[in-house]
C-alpha cells in the first residue's frame, strides 16, 4: 500500500481542491484576527467561530473522498463529483432560490 500522503498530493479531486481553499481561507482569517483585532461587540468573532464550527461538514466529505479515491480512479470520482455537486446546484438554483 502506497504513503496516504501520495493519495493527498497526487490525486486531487473537486472536494479535496475546495476543501483545502476553504481550510486555507479560514487560516488566512485567523492570522488576520491575530494581527488585527475586531472590535467588542463586532460580528467578526461569530463569523470566524461559525466557520470554524461548520468546518466540521467539509472535514467529513474530505476524509470520504480521500478513501473513494484510494478504491476508485480519481478521473471516474472527479466526473462523479461534478454530475452530483452540478445537480445539487441547480436544483437549489432552480427551485430553492431562483433568479
Amino acid at each position: 500500500m502506497k504513503n496516504p500522503l501520495y493519495y493527498l498530493v497526487r490525486k486531487p479531486t473537486i472536494i479535496s481542491i475546495t476543501t483545502a481553499l476553504f481550510f486555507i481561507y479560514i487560516t488566512f482569517l485567523m492570522i488576520y484576527k491575530l494581527f488585527s483585532p475586531p472590535k467588542i461587540g463586532s460580528g467578526y468573532n461569530m463569523i470566524l467561530e461559525m466557520l470554524l464550527i461548520f468546518s466540521i461538514v467539509p472535514v467529513v466529505l474530505f476524509i470520504i473522498d480521500r478513501l473513494l479515491v484510494i478504491k476508485i480512479n480519481n478521473i471516474k470520482l472527479t466526473i462523479i463529483e461534478t454530475i452530483v455537486l452540478g445537480s445539487i446546484l441547480s436544483y437549489y438554483f432552480m427551485f430553492v432560490n431562483p433568479f
